[in-house]
């Protein structure tokens, strides 16, 4: 609790200094708190695949904006999950390396990762590898909390798709540039280009993430390019392409308690192509096709004598393509498309020759959904068939509402089935789920916004190890939870957030805890944003883990990071920004192995230009 004073005195001095607008008042209504009451209105395109107000889709979801993202000074797609209420993030050791993404009482494999249209998730172990996203490329993240199978496909336990940044308007050029440096000589170096020249319009962006490790073993280096283009055709058709590669030297761990180390070495490419064209003005057609390649190799050896005793390479090519029509009425909104996607895994170890893998399959889907208008009650339904050839045939369906009450309410809930893939190297069928929520968000508390969701997961083929025997089983569970979140409007450019998640997982065997799986998940956040000079932003996690006590995890204490920027210079397109982050700032310990220990307290600081 001391500590917690502290940091509450220690932030409040810091907003006592940024005073300097004049809008600063209490009691004003600016953007933030407009956007607060009207954030369900809010266009969303992850739950049914086409843009739509979150007043009308009946699913939990979460919308992250570029100025969000900003705030948090965050390296990478990982460091912004980790402030999300429903989602838990295991192993975030270093910016940039290997972290599990979970959602509500999912694995990290049931969570389907999206950026631009193409799946993160690798076949090896369907592992979305977000510690490689740059967050500087992120326009937008949009996440799905719960099946969302009947429009994706293989999304067992959510959706997290990422809409990467669009050229400027209004420019020909324009862009930024950021460096930054903190403890063991982690750095973050970067530059965006972005405008319009006619009918063209380009994104382009390059950045290196490194770091000597903030643990032993743990170092980071990392490249990343990406573009965008977009050329606007006569009739409001458009063609778009986006392309990133990524390469990556990362150590994953080291510990002297079992004589033992691993690094890994990525290579990510991927490849978009788009057309867009408004058939008349009810109906829309898209076409997308893709290109993945990723290259996975891992190294592991004895610390003491440098012997290796696993040197694996996986290689996989993926190739995939999707239409989609949308028609739309004033009361009505139908989406049906097709997806399908030609997928190569290989797999060799250097000194197991004999267990070379290979394997390659075709994939397809097809999907039909609908939401109707009937004043404030919208009603949406959907279903989705998929021949995965590796993991048999999936039906998806799905059927939600939600009811508006005047301004300040809405009520929402849906009842859908999914399923994820496992490994593609693995024989054992798809895991499912059949899960059902109901929630209601509302503003209807003066200067208060809240949110509230029950949800129940029922999830089979879940694959187990065995504590004693150490062989893998599939079994049956029942996850039953809720989700808070509240945040208040600004007063004095000042708010205040928070979000809990209660998660109670259990064997339909014999109605044992299944350990492992979060139980309770807290997320903290003090926010000041003057809007013209200064922002600061201090957020607080804590996540009961619940992991087998042999596994020595510890999370007894929260997480606290600070936030700072100020703007030494700012006009209309052109600023100078000073920023500064203080991660684990009370040294609090956070994991759920021994072998993963989160870092202790730790600094960065740099400085951005916009031009």
């Amino acid at each position: 609790m001391k500590t917690l004073c502290r940091t509450y005195v220690f932030l409040l001095l810091c907003a006592c200094l940024c005073f300097s607008c004049e809008s600063a008042y209490a009691g004003e209504v600016d953007e933030d708190t407009l956007g607060l009451y009207t954030s369900w209105q809010e266009q969303s395109v992850s739950a049914g695949r086409s843009s739509k107000p979150l007043s009308r889709t009946p699913e939990n979801m979460t919308v992250v904006t570029a100025r969000e993202i900003e705030a948090l000074n965050a390296h990478t797609l990982a460091d912004v999950l980790s402030t999300i209420s429903g989602v838990q993030l295991e192993n975030l050791a270093n910016p940039g390396g290997v972290v599990y993404s979970n959602i509500q009482s999912s694995q990290y494999s049931n969570i389907l990762v999206l950026v631009d249209g193409v799946p993160l998730n690798n076949l090896a172990d369907n592992l979305p590898d977000v510690g490689l996203v740059p967050a500087r490329i992120i326009d937008r993240i949009e996440i799905v909390k719960g099946a969302a199978s009947s429009a994706w496909g293989q999304a067992l336990g959510g959706v997290i798709n990422v809409i990467t940044k669009s050229p400027q308007q209004g420019s020909i050029v324009g862009g930024t540039a950021s460096v930054s440096l903190g403890k063991s000589r982690t750095t973050d170096d970067g530059a965006e280009l972005g405008g319009t020249s006619g009918r063209l319009g380009y994104y382009l962006a390059g950045s290196y993430l490194g770091s000597n490790g903030l643990l032993p073993n743990n170092q980071v280096f990392s490249n990343n390019t990406y573009a965008k283009l977009i050329y606007e055709l006569p009739g409001l058709a458009q063609i778009n392409s986006t392309f990133s590669y990524t390469h990556a030297n990362r150590g994953e761990f080291a510990s002297p308690l079992i004589n033992f180390k691993a690094n890994d070495t990525d290579s990510f490419l991927n490849a978009t192509l788009g057309y867009r064209k408004p058939l008349n003005e009810q109906v829309k057609l898209e076409i997308n096709a893709y290109h993945a390649y990723r290259q996975i190799n891992v190294n592991a050896e004895f610390l003491d004598s440098g012997l290796s005793v696993k040197q694996t390479a996986n290689r996989e090519n993926v190739t995939g393509a999707n239409l989609k029509l949308v028609w739309r009425t004033t009361d009505n909104m139908l989406v049906t498309g097709s997806d399908y996607e030609h997928a190569r895994f290989s797999a060799d170890d250097a000194l197991a020759p004999v267990n070379n893998l290979g394997k390659e399959v075709d994939r397809w889907g097809t999907y039909l959904n609908d939401t109707l208008t009937l004043g404030p009650l919208s009603i949406s339904t959907g279903a989705r068939f998929d021949r995965t050839q590796s993991n048999g045939d999936q039906f998806s369906p799905t059927l939600g509402f939600t009811w508006q009450l005047a301004n300040s309410t809405v009520i929402r809930g849906y009842t859908a089935r999914g399923f994820s893939l496992p490994s593609l190297a693995l024989d054992i069928g798809a895991a499912k789920v059949w899960t059902s929520q109901i929630g209601i968000e509302s503003v209807v508390i003066p200067y208060l916004w809240f949110k509230e969701t029950l949800f129940r997961n029922e999830i089979w083929n879940v694959s187990a190890i065995d504590s004693q025997t150490g062989e893998t089983y599939l079994e049956r569970r029942t996850a039953l939870g809720s989700e808070t979140e509240f945040r208040t409007t600004p007063v004095f450019n000042t708010s205040l957030g928070a979000g809990y998640t209660f998660t109670e997982t259990t064997r339909n065997s014999d109605g044992s805890q299944v350990s492992g799986v979060p139980r309770h998940t807290l997320q903290l956040a003090l926010r000041y944003d003057d809007r013209c000079k200064y922002r600061a932003l201090l957020t607080g996690r804590h996540i009961w883990w619940n992991t087998d006590p042999s596994q020595n995890g510890s999370y007894s204490g929260l997480i606290w990071d600070l936030h700072l920027g100020a703007a030494l210079i700012k006009k209309e397109t052109r600023s100078l920004e000073l920023f500064l982050s203080g991660h684990n700032l009370f040294n609090n310990s956070q994991y759920t192995n021994q072998f993963y220990p989160n870092p202790g307290r730790w600094l960065e600081g740099g400085l951005k230009v916009r031009f």
